[in-house]
């Protein structure tokens, strides 16, 4: 079977589709798929499936991140409130109450939804890994210091015995 009729298959459209909702760039799906990135445009170009299945990928990966994104920034929402709400009804001539009853009413307002500390970590160890760590400046392992600090430990305990 030649590579552009796998690739209009059902097979090749969902890993060509996984590739997108992973991430991959047009470069990386065309090496995964053995074919020169220019060779993938011609094929998206000539199969509205195989450029619809890159296109629902990186929909599915976009819609994560916005979400993400609007987690960590915060945001409105509508919010439907309901109050209990007193109605008088008074004589014109009197002036004596006549009758009192309640009803539910019905309002929409907007409630901010304050930025979530958590997801903004997470985004900012994500997209700028080098400038944002738990401990900046520091190599991630440090096995040497800690054969120090043992040994040291080890002899320290010698000597109090």
């Amino acid at each position: 079977m030649r590579k552009k009729e796998f690739w209009s298959k059902e097979e090749g459209l969902h890993l060509a589709e996984s590739w997108a909702r992973e991430g991959e760039d047009d470069a990386a799906i065309a090496r995964r798929m053995g074919v020169p990135e220019s060779t993938l445009r011609r094929w998206r170009r000539a199969s509205p499936k195989l450029d619809e299945a890159i296109r629902r990928g990186r929909g599915a990966a976009w819609e994560v991140e916005s979400a993400l994104l609007r987690t960590a920034t915060g945001y409105n929402k509508p919010v439907t409130k309901t109050y209990k709400v007193k109605c008088v009804e008074y004589d014109p001539t009197t002036g004596k109450k006549v009758q009192e009853k309640e009803e539910l009413q019905t309002s929409e307002e907007k409630v901010h939804v304050p930025g979530n500390t958590t997801a903004q970590v997470f985004w900012l160890k994500n997209r700028r890994p080098d400038r944002w760590r738990d401990k900046p400046g520091v190599p991630d392992s440090q096995p040497e210091e800690d054969d120090n600090f043992f040994a040291a430990l080890a002899e320290a305990m010698e000597h109090e015995v």
